[in-house]
């Protein structure tokens, strides 16, 4: 299967917004989307605490983001977004944030500060499909396998092409080609091997030749549908002249396919209980060097009262003692990274 390239897609959406002018946007006046217009304007404060025996001090540290931007009202079609983060650390930053140099503590991935975080522009079709291009969020179902890891205070976004249908009543596809990929840590981070507590370091970015599908069906009561494909490519293209931290990289360049099942249902008037299954099979693509076969594995049972919810559930993340299931753009800290331990998947896999 042939894909277009990064270029060709840039090339294809400007067309088509040229092509496709008198779109469902285009009858507003400019002065209507002025008024549609928004200003971004998202404040955080946050604190993170980590102790890790392998490090002579305990890590705090105190952040302040601000997040700064603006959203116009769809004009012929065409809707611009762009903000940007600054962020400050507060208290003397006592943690390691892998550019600071405080190397005695642990990692807290949050550095200091002003970097892009998004700019997009976004083509609205009169056949129900959304095209976006530029740097933007991509959280695709549950963030899984593809999110904004939004629980940092610098999210990953992605240089990218992507385009959303929903022409077909209550199934939505999207598609997108990543470009880069760029990483929590933000620009100018330097690439340790490992960091403390588990953590693999990362580069600011990521080179990227990928496509991300995923389709989700709505049509039957209570039952929610999800089927999707990620063909993640970010190896180097030569070999022989490849770096350690390339070739580590390549063994990232996967194709995943899988499904998932939602069915919500209400026990009575106050309770309702939801059960979930999913599976996903991953093998070795692009530059892969390993031979993966690989599954992913998750049932789930809840019931929901007044507020409250109770879940027990089970997942599998397979290993076959060389490399484990590799969900390297996922939002982990809402699945097994949430004390910075398992961010990368261990070689003989993950069960909880």
């Amino acid at each position: 299967m042939r894909f277009i390239s990064w270029q060709s897609a840039a090339r294809a959406v400007g067309a088509m917004a040229f092509l496709c002018s008198g779109a469902a946007h285009a009858e507003l006046p400019l002065s209507s989307a002025i008024a549609q217009s928004r200003a971004v304007i998202d404040l955080r404060a946050r604190y993170e605490t980590v102790d890790d025996a392998s490090r002579a001090f305990e890590a705090n540290g105190t952040t302040v983001r601000a997040r700064l931007g603006y959203e116009t009202g769809y004009w012929n079609s065409l809707q611009l977004a762009f903000d940007f983060d600054q962020i400050w650390t507060v208290g003397g930053a006592a943690y390691n944030s892998t550019r600071n140099g405080k190397a005695s503590y642990p990692v807290i991935l949050d550095p200091k500060m002003t970097a892009l975080n998004r700019l997009q522009l976004t083509y609205a079709s009169d056949f129900d499909t959304k095209f976006t291009l530029g740097r933007q969020r991509l959280p695709i179902g549950n963030q899984r396998f593809v999110g904004n890891v939004g629980w940092r205070q610098h999210e990953q976004t992605y240089d990218a092409f992507s385009a959303s249908n929903t022409s077909i009543e209550d199934l939505t596809f999207t598609y997108a080609y990543l470009h880069r990929v760029n990483r929590v840590g933000g620009p100018n981070i330097p690439v340790p091997s490992t960091t403390a507590g588990g953590a693999t370091g990362q580069a600011n970015y990521l080179k990227s030749d990928s496509h991300v599908m995923d389709t989700v069906y709505l049509g039957f009561d209570g039952l929610r549908l999800e089927a999707y494909a990620f063909l993640l490519n970010f190896a180097a293209p030569s070999y022989a002249a490849a770096t350690a931290q390339q070739l580590a990289t390549a063994r990232l360049d996967t194709a995943t396919y899988g499904g998932r099942a939602d069915y919500t249902f209400l026990l009575d008037e106050e309770v309702t209980g939801k059960l979930t299954a999913e599976f996903a099979h991953q093998t070795n693509y692009a530059n892969n060097p390993l031979a993966l076969k690989l599954n992913y594995i998750l049932g789930e049972g809840s019931l929901s009262y007044a507020g409250l919810t109770g879940l027990v559930g089970y997942e599998v993340l397979e290993g076959n003692g060389a490399i484990g299931f590799a969900t390297p753009l996922a939002t982990l800290h809402a699945f097994n990274g949430w004390a910075d331990m398992f961010l990368v998947t261990p070689t003989n896999g993950l069960r909880d």
